[in-house]
């Protein structure tokens, strides 16, 4: 079982020390990926004012597990107002629907449209649970949720099929949706979600599509049709740009100066939208060394939480950086950083 991060986050770390904040205080920023060009608080650009005392190869302790999710309330920021671009028609003003009254239709090249109620899909015996990374391909937004819902390919073993349709498009309302390739959207065992963690969708929204290894944009949202359909062409599923690929970010934030000996925690996530991340990186001399930890035993289905303990050597203003590295050779465009002080 997953857990959601909470206010002071040790579950993965080996060893103990000073955390450097709640993870829970920061809000939606929880689960933007701060950048140099993408700041938080206390994760900024290195300023030309400012000279950050320097040490090479970092050494400290490093461990990372892949069971944090996000917490419910901070999923739903994401889809709603911290990051809109996010998930499928990002703004869309969805009219409140009453539960009753929401209908998802499965049409297309089937034999006969089917059309099924919110109830009767909640009262499925097929319905799961499944931990699902929402991450959008042009931002450095990400989440890892916990849904309830059941699997596209159930619901499409309640109608006949022809053969050779070989398209799925997820449709809201006014028709907006994406098309993907009937195959990929079964083998990656694509969910229609009614609830996130412990709270049910929203009025007007209700049932969205959810993708594994796959970026939002095609997590469409308030779905009331499923339409099946015969392409000439099969559509390509696009994956994040180039300047979002292994993410990372550092989650902590610096609300207090350490002293010499006192030991740093710091933590956050990479990922790669389903590709593996083999190994994060560290550096506290502006990036002319790097000191690298493997997780080359990570999977792909979840982001990988990592702490880094670092013992405070001598005084200081240090900035850390962080990057992940992927299986392809892949290194992050964008680090993330963070300022922090010790003194004697």
């Amino acid at each position: 079982m997953k857990h959601a991060m909470g206010a002071r986050v040790l579950g993965c770390t080996v060893g103990a020390g000073l955390v450097l904040s709640g993870i829970g205080a920061v809000g939606p920023q929880l689960a933007m990926a701060a950048s140099s060009q993408d700041l938080g608080p206390n994760q900024v650009l290195q300023r030309n004012a400012v000279d950050y005392d320097k040490i090479a190869n970092v050494s400290g302790t490093f461990s990372f597990c892949q069971d944090r999710v996000t917490p419910t309330d901070d999923v739903f920021n994401l889809f709603g107002t911290a990051a809109t671009t996010i998930c499928a028609k990002p703004g869309y003003a969805f009219d409140a629907v009453s539960h009753e009254s929401y209908y998802l239709n499965i049409g297309g090249n089937v034999e006969k449209v089917y059309t099924v109620s919110l109830d009767e899909i909640e009262q499925m015996d097929a319905q799961m649970k499944k931990e699902i990374r929402c991450t959008c391909g042009m931002s450095p937004a990400v989440a890892m949720a916990s849904v309830t819902g059941v699997k596209v390919s159930d619901m499409l073993s309640l109608v006949d099929i022809a053969p050779e349709v070989n398209t799925i498009t997820f449709k809201d309302k006014e028709g907006y949706g994406l098309p993907l390739p009937l195959s990929y959207v079964t083998e990656k065992e694509a969910m229609l979600v009614y609830q996130i963690g412990d709270k049910k969708l929203s009025d007007g929204e209700r049932l969205q599509a959810w993708i594994p290894d796959t970026v939002a944009k095609y997590f469409t949202r308030a779905v009331t049709d499923i339409e099946l359909s015969v392409s000439d062409e099969v559509p390509e599923v696009e994956g994040p740009d180039a300047d979002y690929r292994a993410k990372v970010s550092i989650l902590s934030t610096v609300q207090d100066v350490f002293k010499v000996g006192d030991m740093v925690s710091f933590e956050g996530y990479a990922d790669d939208c389903g590709t593996q991340v083999v190994a994060v990186e560290f550096s506290l001399d502006g990036g002319e060394t790097w000191t690298t930890f493997d997780t080359s035993s990570s999977n792909t289905e979840d982001w990988v939480y990592w702490n880094f303990d670092y013992v405070a050597e001598k005084a200081g203003e240090y900035k850390l950086d962080v990057r992940a590295v992927t299986e392809d050779g892949t290194v992050s465009p964008l680090a993330s950083s963070v300022v922090f002080n010790v003194e004697e």
